[in-house]
């Protein structure tokens, strides 16, 4: 299988094709924050049985020495805490002060303080980004009308800038200025930004336009550089005392999550941490209480006035800016009384999560010091939403009730993308594996699809007679499914990979 397919499919193989059924959250009598330690579980459970499992045994299998989490319920933080070491072989426990990199939930940070300094008139969302860039200047792109780049368009990855995201440097390394980054040039190790497509008509996520907006926010006070402007416009209002966006972090900043590979074993020695110089896409410090704080405040300004955002201003924040996922910064996933916003951090040892629940006030914070904190924090937060009662990611079950052979080949072709289909439903599904013809075929009792130009088969489990979840494909809110469609002769025509809050159309060959 390709690495690509990797990342996006993890378990390919089960013995018998089964059909799956949704349950109802399970019922706690009592919301008990604390609880959620011995309830963590996976999204799907099989044969009807139900998985649970206990904060240490997951933290030991996948190799997180430590852990830190916040819970808030209409509004309030009514659980804080530490688990776990900072270093693998260490005593130091973790605890809610305790220091982790935030990775890409940098960006949601990032963009409070944009706004926040937009509101102070400061900033435009909306004026040509040139206009507001005072120590660099885009590289010429006569193909695209470069007045159509803005703070809005590069918080709603709508920009058109290529750079996904950047690699870790380790102690010892050179560090990159922000125009070092933003020109390619070494000691950064990315490529220049340039534009991929023109602003604002389509959706391509980049910690290159990022960049670009710390550049714009460096530029409002050059003597104060971004770190202060941070510390002044957002860390401190907000109480957040704790996080910085200093990079590389000071030893004597103290209580600091260190750095673990897949195994748990410490890495980036002798310091115990790497460093992160794309500041704005990435680079943040942090603990659980003060990303609570932060969570906490983009609730609250969405949901009352006088927050620390206008209300109007946060309610910008968390609406889709079409075609993206992405409102002014963080994702925004669900409908009715289940709308989300949220963002999930990767760093090469680091994974952190936080969301917010719109409609309640709820929301849920985060931390790990481990590399593969990935599939942790999945199970986090079905552990916490069940011991909260919150109606997010119920347990589907999953018994074993076999189609047919016959049934399954009626699906079995090739399938290219439906160029018609609306791209602002498309959203997150262009490029990569999204753009390319899927393949299903018939692998004994069950359903595989692959992509074209790679090896390896997902395996298709039924979730009704022409719905399949895409068995391993991570998301953080519901599951991934390929839906057929039959005519009335039979005959399939088509099919739609769903996934929560996006959808692509496919047309049988």
């Amino acid at each position: 299988m390709s690495a690509l397919l990797t990342r996006m499919a993890k378990g390919l193989c089960l013995s018998a094709t089964v059909i799956a059924f949704p349950l109802s959250a399970p019922s706690f009598a009592q919301s008990d924050p604390a609880s959620f330690v011995d309830k963590l579980r996976p999204r799907v459970w099989f044969g009807g049985v139900e998985e649970r499992y206990s904060l240490d045994e997951r933290m030991a299998d996948y190799g997180v020495p430590g852990v830190a989490v916040a819970i808030i319920d209409d509004g309030e933080v009514v659980f804080a805490s530490g688990f776990g070491v900072r270093q693998s072989g260490a005593a130091d426990p973790v605890d809610a002060d305790t220091v982790f990199s935030a990775g890409s939930v940098s960006k949601v940070a990032t963009a409070s303080l944009v706004l926040r300094l937009a509101n102070e008139g400061a900033l435009d969302l909306d004026a040509p980004i040139a206009t507001q860039l005072t120590s660099w200047s885009l590289p010429d792109h006569p193909e695209f009308d470069e007045s159509r780049v803005t703070l809005r368009t590069i918080l709603s990855h709508t920009s058109g800038f290529n750079m996904h995201g950047f690699r870790d440097f380790q102690p010892g390394d050179d560090l990159p200025s922000t125009i070092d980054t933003l020109e390619g040039r070494s000691p950064a190790v990315n490529d220049p930004l340039t534009l991929l497509f023109e602003p604002g008509t389509e959706y391509k996520y980049s910690g290159g336009g990022y960049t670009l907006a710390q550049q714009v926010v460096n530029d409002t006070a050059p003597a104060a550089g971004f770190d202060m402007i941070a510390s002044s416009h957002l860390l401190a209002p907000l109480g957040m005392t704790r996080s910085t966006f200093t990079n590389p972090l000071p030893p004597e900043h103290g209580n600091i999550a260190m750095a673990h590979n897949r195994d748990g074993a410490a890495v980036a020695l002798p310091r115990g941490y790497e460093a992160f110089p794309e500041r704005a896409a990435s680079g943040l410090w942090t603990s659980a209480n003060d990303l609570a704080n932060l969570v906490g405040a983009l609730l609250a300004s969405y949901r009352d006035d006088d927050g620390f955002l206008p209300r109007s201003l946060a309610q910008d924040m968390m609406t889709p800016v079409s075609p993206s996922e992405h409102g002014l910064g963080p994702r925004i996933e669900g409908r009715h009384g289940v709308l989300l916003f949220h963002h999930g951090g990767v760093n090469s040892s680091y994974h952190a999560w936080i969301e917010g629940h719109l409609a309640t006030g709820d929301g849920l914070v985060i931390l790990t010091n481990g590399a593969g904190g990935n599939g942790l924090i999945t199970e986090i937060r079905n552990g916490v939403s069940d011991a909260m009662n919150w109606e997010i990611n119920e347990p589907i079950s999953v018994p074993e009730i076999a189609l047919s052979a016959e049934q399954l080949s009626d699906y079995a072709g090739s399938y290219s993308v439906d160029t018609g289909f609306p791209y602002a439903l498309r959203r997150i599904m262009t490029r990569r594996i999204f753009d390319q013809r899927i393949h299903i075929a018939v692998d004994g009792e069950r359903l595989t699809m692959t992509v074209d130009g790679d090896d390896g088969a997902i395996a298709l489990i039924p979730l009704s007679p022409n719905r399949f979840w895409i068995e391993g494909f991570g998301l953080r809110l519901g599951i991934a499914e390929l839906e057929f469609h039959r005519d009335a002769s039979g005959d399939t025509q088509s099919v739609t990979f769903h996934l929560p809050n996006a959808s692509s159309h496919y047309v049988r060959d």
